[in-house]
């Protein structure tokens, strides 16, 4: 019999260090078929702009964009916290895009998220090249794709610009 206080070692457990970071408000993400997911609802909601509203593909382009922006810029880059009570206000200062993957910069859920608004830019580009006012959207397309790299940018970690958005 052993003592209360001695380890018993077995060779069937196996030592494994709990996890660092388990942040519910953005660990979904890292789960497969979240990206495909993501790039699905953005052709669907596309779709959706080219059926109901009879446009061109252009201007469903440019709806797409501009849609694609204000959810991402405002889910992203704006709110912040998280809505789960277990973190105690850990993540309260924080915008969902600077809690992703632990707060580590250049991984691959955060290329993936700055390459698709660039995509779409350059998406939107080529075929507004033939409508009218094509150079009023690519304008207004240029600066929403700015606005939304540099967001995402290493440097802009916890940053406030002119104090916007600042607790």
């Amino acid at each position: 019999m052993r003592s209360p206080g001695s380890q018993y070692h077995s060779p069937f457990l196996v030592p494994t260090a709990p996890p660092i970071d388990v942040n519910k408000n953005t660990a979904w993400f890292s789960y497969p078929g979240v990206w495909t997911t993501y790039l699905i609802i953005v052709v669907l909601v596309w779709l959706l702009i080219l059926i109901v509203f009879q446009c061109s593909v252009a201007s469903a382009c440019v709806a797409v964009n501009i849609i694609h922006f204000v959810v991402t810029f405002y889910l992203f880059h704006w709110k912040k916290g998280s809505p789960f009570a277990e973190d105690q206000g850990l993540y309260d200062r924080l915008t969902w895009w600077e809690q992703i993957d632990g707060r580590r910069q250049l991984t691959p859920n955060r290329k993936f998220l700055t390459l698709v608004p660039v995509l779409l830019y350059l998406i939107t580009s080529f075929y507004m090249r033939h409508e009218p006012n094509s150079e009023l959207f690519f304008v207004i397309n240029t600066v929403l794709v700015f606005a939304l790299v540099i967001a995402k940018l290493p440097a802009l970690d916890k940053v406030r610009i002119f104090g916007i958005n600042f607790d």
